[in-house]
């Protein structure tokens, strides 16, 4: 695994999912209460309680969080060869 990737994830449906730091500074930076929550994200992808495709490219990974009584959100970008990315994370009380 290459120093920058923080996790790589098989997803539910067969994809395989890097977390790179430089996806996590931003995450991190813009939805502070993300904060202690990467194991949370991976088992969001692994586990979804909901899954939307909104192309073949762009999914988003929802896992209810009963402690903080709000669903974790992780969108992906998904590329050609069934390997992608991280694009943002975020706490959110519905799916959207």
């Amino acid at each position: 695994m290459r120093q920058d990737i923080l996790f790589e994830v098989l997803t539910r449906d067969g994809k395989e999912i890097r977390l790179t730091q430089k996806q996590w500074s931003h995450i991190s930076q813009r939805h502070p209460e993300m904060q202690g929550l990467i194991e949370e994200m991976r088992q969001a992808l692994m586990y979804p309680t909901h899954m939307l495709n909104f192309s073949n490219e762009t999914i988003k990974y929802y896992l209810f969080l009963k402690n903080k009584r709000a669903y974790i959100m992780v969108a992906v970008k998904v590329l050609s060869d069934n390997q992608g990315f991280i694009m943002t994370s975020y706490l959110t009380s519905k799916i959207q």
